[in-house]
């Protein structure tokens, strides 16, 4: 496992458990070169505070991420 996946997966369980208590999830699609996709499902996906973005930014800012 690559380093670049490692550390999405570690964000992603944060994520996950911070999430969790508004039925909310997010997984892991696909890493491609710097650009990573992930799906968020339930109530966060339409919010409009857009923590998962914030998340990844400050944690990996050189990535291109894509939320489906």
């Amino acid at each position: 496992m690559s380093e670049l996946k490692r550390d999405v997966l570690e964000v992603l369980h944060n994520l996950n458990w911070l999430i969790e208590p508004h039925n909310s999830y997010v997984e892991l699609i696909e890493v491609k070169g710097r650009s990573v996709v992930i799906r968020c499902v339930g109530h966060c996906a339409d919010c409009e505070t857009d923590c998962i973005r914030v998340a990844f930014k400050e944690r990996m800012p050189d990535i291109k991420l894509i939320i489906q």
